[in-house]
């Protein structure tokens, strides 16, 4: 319901810029206008921008998708209706509530209403759209698009061979750019020092701090020439000094993992959440093409 609350609460804030009501589209017959796409630009300008001052001609960029946008959520709107649906009336009440208590007084309520140019009743219009465009967003794509456990597990059983942890070494490393120190590194561990002492001392990588802790890494996420000499090294040895890419590197191998298969517990979570997620938008975009294969959309020259 966020989503309700913001758009409602921009358009009381004043944050619309004040233009001339002017048609830009007609879909199936209901009207956008200016106001309404500045509106969505000045949303999606507060949700994408970290500051709200943007160029004219980055303006005028995001005109197109919101005009995109509010013909999308007219066309949900519009099949919500037509679906018999009508907005949970408890839901509203708590939406207009929340939104009455952003604001201090009922005159500071009252005095953004006239700002605004909208009386309560066109709020509240706003705010029973807005949950009839989720509740079909619910119906429509995400309840279709949940994986039970059983449909995720037959998923997994027929991809296996995609859900597996690759051999995996974990490393502890001393890096640097002088090759003098380096050597005197070496020295030092040569000499019985212990190898998180000398990386927390002399190490200039971010891991210097964990006493060289780079963790278990699996080929492709470590410098070339480190991977390739420390998936040879056995555990509890400590290489010579290896030299790649102007930096000289010791390595300490403590831990080697084979490559085994992941079980369903194991990846689960993430399975359904790559999944659900793939689906939500295959759903989305079926829906939406079936909208405006049945719709009569129109819009004005500058907005085509």
């Amino acid at each position: 319901m966020k989503k309700i609350i913001f758009v409602v609460l921009l358009v009381l804030s004043g944050a619309v810029v004040h233009a001339e009501d002017q048609i830009v589209a007609k879909v199936n017959g209901s009207l956008i206008s200016i106001k309404d796409v500045e509106s969505e630009v000045n949303r999606l300008i507060s949700t994408s921008f970290y500051h709200g001052n943007v160029s004219e001609e980055k303006r005028g960029e995001l005109r197109d998708k919101a005009l995109d946008s509010l013909i999308e959520r007219e066309l949900q709107y519009q099949d919500a209706l037509a679906r018999g649906m009508k907005p949970d009336k408890q839901r509203v009440k708590e939406e207009m509530k929340r939104i009455r208590d952003k604001f201090k007084s009922k005159k500071e309520y009252k005095a953004a209403l006239e700002k605004a140019g909208i009386t309560e009743d066109q709020l509240r219009g706003q705010v029973e759209k807005g949950v009839l465009i989720q509740d079909v967003v619910n119906k429509s794509v995400i309840e279709p698009a949940h994986m039970s456990d059983e449909a995720l597990k037959e998923h997994f059983e027929g991809n296996k061979s995609q859900y597996t942890q690759p051999e995996s070494v974990k490393i502890r490393i001393i890096s640097t750019r002088d090759r003098a120190k380096a050597e005197e590194a070496k020295s030092n561990l040569k000499a019985g020092e212990e190898f998180g002492a000398v990386a927390a001392r002399m190490s200039e990588d971010q891991y210097r701090v964990l006493g060289g802790d780079a963790g278990f890494i699996h080929r492709g996420r470590m410098f070339p020439v480190v991977e390739a000499e420390a998936f040879k090294m056995k555990p509890g040895e400590v290489s010579d000094l290896i030299k790649g890419e102007g930096i000289w590197f010791i390595v300490k191998v403590e831990e080697k993992q084979p490559e085994r298969q992941l079980s369903f517990d194991e990846v689960r979570a993430d399975l359904k959440k790559e999944l659900e997620s793939r689906r939500k938008i295959e759903f989305a975009e079926k829906w939406s093409l079936e909208l405006h294969q049945k719709a009569n959309i129109e819009t004005s020259p500058k907005q085509q």
